[in-house]
């Protein structure tokens, strides 16, 4: 019954389940598997043994895989972990559900793209991007496909400048918390989109999963040099977004396997890319970009 059930959830539906159930990991402090899930929820669960409202709920090692949580178990964490809400309510999933379920470009959301601030959205398309683009944040994936997943003659600059932009950017959102996790479901739904023609073309676009992983390699290795220098400690917001800006070519790298035997000495983020990342940082703090009403 368990296997039927979670065939007909729908595949945007099982990856934004994941994403709660990884996301709700890292507020518990928990090890991201089924086992610590079931620990962790477990213990909440016997927290609130006293709300005869919450009935037993014996499956959480499943919502790593995807299964759907029902009420009122989503309602209370939702109250008790505000954190993860926006794991359930993120754009995003309207977006895929689009493009995926009702198989038509996003064109309509496209639409509503504004920000949260008032301020006007740059008219000019470059400015528009740079600015969407400045940190590769999540909560901005949606947006992004939004304009990716269009197909109307207003936004074909945009698609434009996604063509050469959107495979970095969306390599960089799967190295951090909570998409690291989905990185596979996430690029193999994206694919399926994109065989069926819903998006256009991007440049490079790896043809299957270990493909699109050895880019991710890639810019671990990166990573992996920016923190032997202690200019990264792992891989949130401040990381990606120096990794967009400043990357070490293949002598410096290739320099770090010459001399992995040995510590390399901590060095200082050099000033003219601390300011650039910081500047994207509080840009990116500014701009908060939405989309609907």
């Amino acid at each position: 019954m368990e296997g039927r059930a979670m065939g007909r959830i729908s595949l945007v539906r099982r990856l934004r389940n994941r994403v709660f159930a990884h996301s709700l990991l890292s507020c518990w402090g928990c090890r991201q598997n089924g086992g610590a899930l079931t620990q962790c929820g477990g213990a909440w669960q016997q927290h609130r043994q006293n709300d005869q409202y919450l009935p037993p709920n014996n499956k959480w090692a499943r919502l790593l895989e995807g299964s759907e949580l029902r009420e009122p178990w989503l309602s209370a964490l939702l109250k008790a972990y505000p954190a993860v809400r926006p794991c359930w309510t993120n754009s995003l999933w309207n977006v895929l559900s689009t493009l995926w379920d009702e198989r038509r470009p996003t064109d309509h959301w496209a639409q509503t793209l504004h920000l949260e601030n008032g301020y006007k959205l740059p008219a000019h398309t470059s400015f528009l991007m740079r600015r969407l683009f400045g940190c590769p944040d999540w909560n901005n994936l949606g947006c992004v496909l939004a304009l990716l997943g269009s197909n109307s003659k207003q936004f074909a600059p945009h698609r434009r400048w996604l063509r050469t932009h959107f495979l970095n950017y969306l390599i960089l959102v799967c190295m951090a918390e909570p998409i690291c996790f989905v990185r596979a479901p996430l690029y193999e739904l994206l694919n399926k989109i994109y065989l069926r023609g819903l998006f256009e073309l991007v440049d490079d676009w790896p043809s299957d999963f270990a493909a699109f992983e050895q880019y991710c390699e890639a810019v671990e290795r990166c990573g992996e040099w920016m923190r032997a220098r202690g200019w990264i400690a792992g891989w949130d917001l401040h990381a990606c977004t120096l990794l967009q800006l400043y990357r070490p070519d293949q002598a410096m790298l290739q320099q770090e396997v010459l001399t992995l035997a040995r510590q390399p000495p901590s060095v200082e983020l050099p000033s003219w890319i601390a300011r650039k990342v910081e500047a994207a940082l509080e840009g990116h703090r500014r701009d908060l970009f939405a989309m609907g009403a």
